[in-house]
């Protein structure tokens, strides 16, 4: 039985410019790298900071090095209470 991949949730703050070129080029990158865009991405518009959900550290690293559209990304943690 194959374990069920787990996304790693990222905020990603974008550039104020190029407002249009943002998914394509986030949709391209991730594919790319090895990583899907979904639906469920939280994408807002004009808005600077959208969080993704991406498979690894690696993918994340690999797309902001390469992409023009997005300044910094921060890992969020997220803590399980039982």
């Amino acid at each position: 039985m194959a374990l069920p991949c787990t996304l790693n949730r990222y905020l990603l703050l974008m550039a104020q410019e190029h407002l249009e070129f943002r998914l394509p080029e986030i949709k391209s990158l991730l594919s790319l790298f090895g990583g899907q865009f979904t639906s469920g991405q939280e994408t807002y518009g004009k808005s600077p900071f959208w969080i993704l959900s991406i498979p690894s550290e690696e993918i994340a690293r690999n797309l902001m090095k390469r992409t023009v559209c997005a300044k910094f990304h921060f890992y969020i943690q997220t803590l399980h209470i039982k």
